[in-house]
């Protein structure tokens, strides 16, 4: 895909007016996705891959890789040892692809802000790189992730400055006064796609989650 049609994808995503807008641009963009997000420098998938092996051992139960994409995340957890990985995502364009890299033990269409079709404490992490950006997932998304993994189970994510700054650290905070998950590690803000003009700062979180 041409540089400028890459810019138009990410103007797309970052302006959708709702979750079916956005799971057909992510349709339509779903064969390009690796290779335009490798052009762009794409880190969010690495460092979120960095911290579930600090705080997540290979043994510990399945993890739920939640925004699949194309399968990136589920691909390396594969070959780094982890047995059980399942995920979802809003687009089935985007799930046909992951599903093709044969990484995922169990893939289903679900979305962040709605109730997951998983049961409380099912999975011992979960790992969402890319959702908690500008026309996603909203911040009370975090409460289900939290829900679906055991106690003591971690939930790392990454989160786009600026909502963090808006809504979610608030919302966070919230969750952390209720006893519901406490921070064990936040980066510094980085550039997600450091190739690719205009792009805001982020950051990733390893959150423990609470018994609560």
């Amino acid at each position: 895909m041409p540089a400028a049609e890459q810019v138009d994808s990410l103007n797309d995503v970052y302006s959708a007016e709702s979750p079916d807008s956005l799971a057909k641009t992510y349709d339509d963009w779903a064969r390009d996705y690796d290779s335009d997000m490798l052009k762009a420098g794409y880190r969010h998938p690495m460092i979120a891959i960095g911290l579930i092996t600090r705080y997540v051992p290979k043994g510990a139960g399945a993890v739920i890789d939640a925004g699949v994409g194309t399968g990136l995340i589920g691909e390396w957890l594969k070959i780094l040892g982890y047995e059980r990985v399942c995920g979802f995502d809003l687009s089935t364009g985007m799930l046909e692809v992951a599903g093709a890299k044969q990484a995922y033990d169990d893939l289903r269409q679900a979305a962040l802000g709605e109730r997951l079709p998983y049961k409380d404490g099912e999975f011992a992490a979960a790992v969402c790189a890319g959702v908690f950006t500008i026309a996603h997932a909203a911040p009370e998304g975090l409460d289900e992730l939290l829900r679906i993994v055991q106690p003591g189970g971690h939930v790392v994510l990454t989160v786009k400055d600026k909502l963090y700054e808006e809504a979610f650290e608030r919302h966070l905070q919230g969750l952390i006064d209720a006893g519901r998950c406490r921070i064990a590690e936040m980066t510094p803000s980085y550039l997600s796609m450091p190739n690719q003009e205009g792009q805001s700062t982020s950051r990733a979180l390893a959150l423990e989650v609470g018994g609560t």
